[in-house]
């Protein structure tokens, strides 16, 4: 293991314990929120929670290996962030009866 691999996974691991402590406080925070939609578990919400974790590895890995491009950045960029626009500015859905 390199030393920036180590340094990612501490930051990491940090990250992820700062957010369970803050789902710790139901009443400010909840980490569930992120991949819940009208009380149960999104399918999709899980798929791009996961899509956007890895993708970030990846972005992380080849900014510190120096193979970082513009068409990279712009391909990540792409990848997550346009489904997050399009479900802000979709229509909403009818609610099922």
């Amino acid at each position: 293991m390199r030393a920036a691999d180590g340094a990612i996974l501490i930051v990491a691991l940090s990250v992820a314990w700062s957010l369970y402590r803050a789902n710790r406080n139901i009443a400010k925070f909840n980490l569930l929120d992120l991949i819940m939609e009208n009380e149960r578990v999104s399918k999709m919400a899980c798929i791009a929670m996961g899509a956007f974790i890895v993708l970030s590895w990846i972005m992380v890995r080849l900014a510190i290996d120096g193979k970082m491009t513009e068409g990279y950045m712009g391909l990540y960029g792409a990848l997550c962030f346009t489904p997050i626009c399009a479900k802000l500015f979709s229509p909403p859905k009818e609610a099922l009866p």
